[in-house]
């Protein structure tokens, strides 16, 4: 097939979750055999090198935008009717883009990823192009739950109450949208009944390498980030709650933060984020995944199965996953419950080396990208016929 995908930002370096689900599939795309033109903004122009990588899986159309000032899409998301994230994303250049590419190599479908990007897609509309709308997250869910989460943070429900309006008139227009859990499916549902939505997992590799070990009897591994609020709360409560129990109890472990803004704790260490993502996931150590916000699927721990180390995550975190806490991961919602967990793993070895292999098996029955990419070309030829 002829597959037109439009993103919000291009997928390599895949160095956030979005964009590893977005590389991951257009790998199985390519492997499939199917073409895919894949068009995202850039602020700056792409490294030769990363070109040269997405080259591999499809055919890179980035089109640089201006870095649009948040009071700027405010004016925008007024003047448009429309949520703040979804005007703060739109640009011309892009529509343009999708527009020319419509005209001169008419695709069989239009792969949208994230809300966001549909906002380019009205010209595959008018064309009778069928767009394949893929929801990452149930975003207005995530802007609802952050406005709950501070008293500062409360105007976002009214972001969140837009992003519906928004969700459910994208839903109803797309030809199918995909969900990546059939927990965010029935979420969206309930926004747009009759739509078609359906679920189908990102596919993810049952093994890759890990990074080099780390100091810490034991090590463990977390993500910092200096972007999305959730995650950087997420890393700030390991900091502050978990590291000051973890030291009293195990004064030997080290917590191990990659990325995100500089920290400095007793029996912390901080890192750069990594240019080589298999840096973040050090051979031996034990993956943290302690975000307390989140809706889709968190690709930090399949990363982390894949990479053979054991994870200690919060439920929410693991939400969306069909994983059993003791079996593929261990579940932990409190400082206490995460250092009880950190001594389970460090005092019975066998434990770590069971929750591995069930992670990895987890991947293979899951995850499976030959399997997945079937799924997602049946829905894209399923919306073709339909045209």
């Amino acid at each position: 097939m002829k597959i037109l995908c439009v993103a919000t930002k291009l997928p390599w370096p895949p160095d956030d979750g979005g964009r590893l689900a977005l590389w991951l599939t257009l790998q199985g795309l390519a492997a499939a055999g199917h073409r895919v033109r894949l068009i995202a903004p850039v602020h700056a122009p792409p490294d030769a090198a990363d070109l040269a990588t997405l080259r591999s899986v499809c055919e890179p159309q980035p089109v640089h935008v201006p870095q649009r000032s948040w009071a700027r899409a405010a004016a925008g998301a007024l003047r448009q009717r429309t949520s703040l994230t979804v005007a703060r994303h739109r640009h011309a250049r892009v529509s343009a883009a999708v527009e020319a590419a419509l005209r001169d190599d008419r695709p069989d479908v239009v792969h949208a990823e994230q809300l966001q990007a549909l906002a380019h897609c009205d010209a595959a509309h008018a064309a009778g192009v069928p767009v394949v709308l893929r929801m990452q997250n149930v975003e207005s869910d995530l802007w609802a739950q952050v406005g709950r989460a501070r008293w500062r943070f409360a105007p976002l429900r009214f972001e969140a109450a837009r992003l519906r309006r928004d969700e459910a008139r994208a839903l109803a227009a797309c030809a199918c949208t995909v969900a990546l859990t059939q927990r965010d499916a029935h979420a969206l549902r309930a926004l747009a009944p009759g739509a078609r939505i359906v679920a189908i997992p990102p596919p993810f590799p049952a093994t890759l390498d890990a990074g080099a070990p780390r100091p810490g009897a034991p090590a463990l591994a977390v993500a910092g980030s200096a972007g999305w609020w959730p995650n950087r709360q997420g890393t700030r409560w390991c900091v502050q709650h978990v590291a000051p129990l973890l030291h009293a109890a195990v004064s030997d472990a080290r917590l191990h933060v990659f990325g995100g803004t500089l920290v400095a704790a007793r029996g912390v260490v901080w890192h750069r984020a990594p240019a080589d993502a298999r840096t973040a996931f050090p051979a031996g150590a034990i993956a943290l995944v302690p975000l307390h916000i989140g809706s889709g699927i968190r690709m930090r721990i399949l990363e982390a199965f894949a990479r053979g180390l054991p994870v200690i995550a919060t439920s929410t975190a693991a939400a969306g996953l069909q994983v059993v806490s003791g079996r593929e991961l261990l579940i932990a919602d409190t400082p206490e419950a995460t250092v009880a967990a950190v001594g389970l793993l460090a005092g019975d070895p066998s434990l770590g080396t069971a929750l591995v292999g069930n992670g990895s098996d987890y991947l293979r029955r899951m995850h499976d990208s030959a399997v997945l990419t079937a799924e997602l070309v049946a829905v894209y030829r399923a919306a073709a016929e339909r045209a």
